[in-house]
């Protein structure tokens, strides 16, 4: 079992902002599985996709669900949630985030690809103080570029305070929790973020796997064939 509840019953309340925190909602077993796999990465047991890595910020490693039930099992509960069909459901990203100890405190708010509809992450280790820092009350455009998109002075001339500012929504997750959010709609960033492991999930309803980590599209094949 990867949820604690059932998260259609959170619909509402996600389709209504775009964003959600849910607290205490991971198994005890689906924690132990992604301590685990933290675990693994940090001994060089999973390969660490070079490419990806932002130097001084953050180490980066794909996310591997274990079997083919369990990522079926969160694809089903993330449906429930967002409203998106399971069969249309792609992945964009999974990647497990390990944040070096000189990252900045206060980078700039950014949106993700246009790939990353929904953003989804899954708190593994805390360091002391971070949160991610959701911005629903700014601009929703959404970025349908190929790469984030970070803010800059040009939209924000205080933008050297925005974590000051009446926009700055800190959910203050905990180990357990886990937060979803219109990623690519949605200015965010992680704050203070020195030594914190999120595993993020990103995904949309539009077949586009910008990454070639879609591992639904062969489960679809694989199910249609069957049938």
């Amino acid at each position: 079992m990867m949820f604690k509840r059932d998260l259609g019953k959170s619909r509402k309340a996600f389709e209504g902002q775009g964003y959600i925190l849910l607290k205490d909602v991971l198994s005890d077993e689906f924690m132990k599985y992604l301590k685990d796999f933290h675990g693994r990465s940090m001994a060089g047991n999973v390969t660490e996709k070079e490419k990806w890595r932002i130097g001084g910020k953050k180490q980066q490693f794909v996310f591997d669900f274990g079997s083919d039930e369990a990522a079926l099992e969160f694809r089903a509960g993330i449906a429930a949630l967002t409203g998106l069909k399971p069969e249309k459901i792609a992945i964009s990203e999974r990647h497990l985030k390990q944040y070096e100890m000189d990252a900045p405190d206060y980078p700039n708010p950014h949106k993700d690809r246009g790939a990353s509809k929904v953003s989804i992450g899954l708190p593994i280790s805390l360091g002391e103080g971070t949160s991610v820092c959701i911005m629903p009350g700014l601009d929703r455009t959404a970025n349908e570029g190929e790469r984030a998109v970070f803010m800059t002075d040009k939209e924000r001339p205080d933008l050297a305070r925005i974590y000051e500012s009446k926009d700055a929504k800190f959910l203050n997750e905990e180990l357990g929790d886990m937060i979803v959010f219109l990623g690519s709609t949605i200015w965010h960033e992680r704050v203070r973020p020195r030594g914190t492991a999120v595993l993020y999930i990103k995904l949309n309803d539009e077949n586009l796997d910008p990454l070639g980590e879609d591992i639904y599209a062969a489960m679809n094949a694989k199910a249609k064939a069957a049938a």
